[in-house]
């Protein structure tokens, strides 16, 4: 591929064979990566984020019926005990 510079804009070739205009700015494209690479990472806290939260509401959802079987066997208790 061999890139001509075109008049009058900096950071742009063209290639003569497809008739593309490129970018060359190797500064713009360090900075796009750089970026990417930090939204990505952010993604992945998120992702790692909404896991911990389905665990946690699983934990409360399962404390929830516990505390509900415990109440139910402490009035069966109570009410066989009375009198």
């Amino acid at each position: 591929m061999q890139l001509t510079k075109i008049r009058n804009i900096e950071g742009f070739g063209k290639d003569e064979t497809s008739g593309a205009v490129l970018s060359v700015d190797q500064t713009s494209l360090i900075a796009y990566k750089q970026k990417k690479k930090k939204s990505l990472a952010v993604i992945t806290e998120i992702n790692t984020m909404k896991e911990q939260h389905l665990e946690i509401s699983h934990d409360i959802n399962i404390m929830k019926q516990e505390l509900k079987e415990m109440k139910e066997l402490i009035t069966q208790f109570l009410s066989s005990h009375k009198g």
